[in-house]
């Protein structure tokens, strides 16, 4: 049992590494002049070992659609594709939980409060519409660097696309806690 526990972790460790650092190993494995199809295998098992982790079946059949475009065509622009597919799926989770409830930006804020009131309830539905125009805002820029040069692509999606990612939380985050201390505003 301990040794499942310890490779759920590293599984997870090392999930979290790749899916961050994906665009910087992409860029440094072509300058490496690693074959295009060979790149593409690996990725396959980076998809099978998420799904086995995750077991999100949309996003496990978007990778691997993503890896044969990879290795069926042998063109490289496809590796770009896999920051815009992970931005417009995260756009997708904000803008539809827009139309069900609990919103994910209540689903947040009910982790450190049970009941939300009115004011509370208004503020995450705004919330919940600033992410989902800032990931929409984020996967048009993240499509965009898809046909620039590997260098501003792996810059964007590997740096820049991280640092916004952070200033739009710490707003938020500051926001939700001024909003807590004086809710009249």
């Amino acid at each position: 049992m301990q040794l499942k526990k310890s490779l759920t972790i590293i599984t997870k460790m090392f999930l979290g590494a790749f899916v961050i650092a994906y665009p910087f190993v992409i860029f440094y494995m072509l300058q490496q002049n690693i074959a295009i199809r060979f790149i593409g295998l690996i990725l396959v098992m980076v998809v099978a070992l998420s799904f086995v982790r995750n077991k999100n079946k949309y996003l496990f059949m978007l990778g691997l659609l993503l890896c044969f475009l990879v290795i069926f065509f042998n063109q490289a622009i496809f590796l770009k594709f896999y920051p815009v597919l992970m931005n417009a799926g995260v756009f997708s989770v904000f803008a539809l939980s827009l139309k069900k409830v609990p919103l994910v930006t209540q689903i947040a804020q009910r982790t450190t409060k049970d009941n939300l009131d009115e004011a509370q309830l208004t503020y995450t539905k705004l919330a919940t519409i600033a992410w989902a125009i800032f990931m929409f805002c984020n996967t048009i820029a993240s499509l965009i660097t898809v046909f620039l040069p590997y260098e501003i692509w792996a810059i964007y999606n590997g740096f820049i696309a991280y640092i916004l990612i952070g200033i739009m939380m710490a707003a938020e985050y500051t926001i939700r806690k001024v909003k807590r201390k004086c809710p009249h505003q």
